[in-house]
């Protein structure tokens, strides 16, 4: 095939560049790169600042509590023990303390449920 003497004499194609090298201007290549860093950054950033500040949850705070009551109540029991006091004051202390564990584990569960 002749080529046409009246079109202008154009240079070939360079063959495409290997794949994983960049094409066009490698200025404007790290630009992109740049900028797609800095927003998967803000997004990193943006999942750590939600993980970091959970919402409220009054089941979880009440589940807290009936656990630092259970826990209150099994120490004076067993300083009821030490002290020898009567058995029937030991008995409900630790029943009303596993009363108050089932409600702390209850209020917990509710509370991840919600999540």
């Amino acid at each position: 095939m002749n080529p046409n003497p009246r079109e202008p004499a154009t240079e070939p194609h360079p063959a495409s560049p290997p794949p994983g090298e960049p094409v066009g201007d490698p200025v404007e290549v790290l630009i992109r790169i740049e900028r797609q860093l800095d927003e998967i950054r803000g997004r990193l950033e943006a999942a750590d600042r939600l993980r970091m500040h959970r919402r409220f949850s009054l089941a979880q705070l009440l589940g807290a509590m009936f656990q630092l009551l259970a826990v209150f109540l099994v120490l004076l029991a067993l300083l009821d023990w030490v002290y020898q006091a009567w058995h029937a004051e030991r008995l409900v202390k630790l029943a009303f303390a596993g009363v108050l564990q089932l409600a702390a584990l209850t209020a917990f569960t509710m509370a991840r449920e919600g999540h």
